[in-house]
This record gives C-alpha cells, sequence and structure tokens, in this order.
C-alpha cells in the first residue's frame, strides 16, 4: 500500500522513479495502470516504477488510445508484463482480439496473472518469441525482465530455449478479421520479426506498426530498407505531428502508418 501512494503522488522525474525502484519491496504487488490491474514488482527497474505511475512511454499510449477501437485486433509482440497488452484489451472490447508475445517464462507468467486478475476473454497470451521462421532459439536472460534477447551480441547471465514463430504464421492460426495495431519491442532482433511478418504488413492496408528501434546504425539502415517496400509514413517517438517518409534515422521508437489519400 505504502507504494501505491508513493507512486500516486511522487513527482514524475527519472530520479524518482530510480529512488522508488531502490526503495520498494523486492516483490510482485498489484498496480492500477490504464489497462486495469497490473502485477509488478518495482524493486526491479526505473521502468517498472514508471508503469505504476503512468508515465511509461506516454506518446505510445496515447496512440493506441487514438487509434485502437473496439472489434480491432492488436499483436502486442514482446509484451513483457502486460501494460500495452491490458490497455489494448480494455479498448477493444470484448468483440475485439489480443495477441501477445512474450517468451520468457517469469514474464509471461505474471502475464497470465494479470489477465487473469482482470477477467480479460479476448486475450490470447503465448509463450514463444517471434521471429522469421518457425524453430527455437536460446533466449538470453538480461539483468531486468525488458533486456532479455534473441540477439546473439548479447550474452546474458543465462539462456532458455524457446519456441520461435513466425507472425504470419501466428495470424494464420489465429484467424484475425484484421490486424490493426503491432506493437514490436524485442531487443535488437525487429528485423527477423518484420520478415515473419511479410504478409500480415501486405493484407492490412490501415495497420499501425508501433517499433522500437535498436541503437545499431547498421540495424536501423537495414529495417529501413526492408520496410521501404511497405509504403509507411513515419512518426519518430509516436508524434504524429511530424511525418516522415523515411524511417527516422535518430528516434528510439516510431509508429508507422500508411496515410490514407
Amino acid at each position: 500500500m505504502l507504494m501505491q501512494t508513493l507512486c500516486s503522488i511522487a513527482p514524475r522525474r527519472y530520479r524518482v522513479y530510480r529512488m522508488l525502484s531502490r526503495i520498494a519491496p523486492d516483490r510482485y504487488e498489484i498496480y492500477r495502470v490504464e489497462g486495469g490491474l497490473i502485477f509488478l514488482n518495482l524493486h526491479e527497474s526505473a521502468a517498472m516504477v514508471q508503469r505504476a505511475m503512468g508515465s511509461y512511454e506516454p506518446a505510445k499510449h496515447a496512440l493506441i488510445r487514438r487509434h485502437l477501437r473496439p472489434g480491432m485486433t492488436f499483436i502486442d509482440v514482446g509484451a513483457n508484463k502486460g501494460d500495452f497488452t491490458l490497455l489494448a484489451a480494455r479498448l477493444a472490447g470484448n468483440s475485439g482480439k489480443v495477441i501477445s508475445i512474450e517468451p520468457e517464462p517469469e514474464n509471461h507468467s505474471m502475464l497470465q496473472r494479470s489477465i487473469a486478475l482482470n477477467h480479460y476473454d479476448n486475450i490470447r497470451a503465448m509463450q514463444l518469441a517471434l521471429s522469421d521462421s518457425d524453430g527455437n532459439a536460446s533466449l538470453r536472460i538480461g539483468a531486468t525482465s525488458g533486456a532479455h534477447t534473441l540477439s546473439p551480441e548479447f550474452s546474458g547471465s543465462r539462456a532458455v530455449e524457446v519456441p520461435t514463430r513466425t507472425l504470419d504464421g501466428i495470424v494464420a492460426e489465429q484467424r484475425p478479421a484484421s490486424v490493426d495495431m503491432i506493437k514490436i519491442d524485442v531487443q535488437g532482433l525487429e528485423l527477423a520479426v518484420l520478415r515473419g511478418a511479410a504478409e500480415t504488413l501486405r493484407a492490412n492496408p490501415r495497420i499501425v506498426v508501433l517499433l522500437d528501434l535498436p541503437k545499431q546504425n547498421a540495424k536501423r539502415s537495414a529495417i529501413g530498407e526492408y520496410l521501404a517496400q511497405f509504403g509507411f509514413t513515419y512518426f519518430a517517438e509516436s508524434d504524429e505531428r511530424a511525418p516522415t517518409r523515411d524511417l527516422p534515422a535518430a528516434a528510439f521508437e516510431v509508429a508507422a502508418i500508411r496515410l490514407q489519400s
């Protein structure tokens, strides 16, 4: 209860997020976020405190609120503890569908607990990783729950074997009427996920893709070259007031949308 109270009244500053993370008990507790109730361990990182305070990636949350409507389908690739999954489930409603992808066992377990806590029946949570082929891969476990990755460039403290699927294969299996929005946050394997989603990107002209970009310039360039075929307009940091025809060179997050003429 103390941490919930502190998170509701504390200033929204990064130094405050770090301080609250350090003093928070090292256990999962229930917090209220936009999508409902969620299990979070604030001691893990400042990012978890931001989630509890409702200040994590606010521009991305706002764009989802603007575009996602009842009856739509949202795919959350790299769901972590599920804050975007829960928000999408509330916005899409009982007539909509959320496909939530999270390979790491603890993340997936807490995600499922939060889904059950909110009695959401429109979420399909899947414990696997997306890539450009079906198979198995080593998921390298990072220091925080948002740092796990399939990228071979990261060694990690340990690794767990996880199944991999393509997004196109998941969509064909789940058979939503359309795919309206995809959020991708996969710590360096974005291009592989996009390659495995080519048919989905082509078949859904109004799709909105929310993409966290890797830091490496070569990876960013490869993503831009690959996405050029789909005719997207890009919005750095989910700011729809500043469209660009090329993938922004310096942004950490982008929204990719096909503008209707």
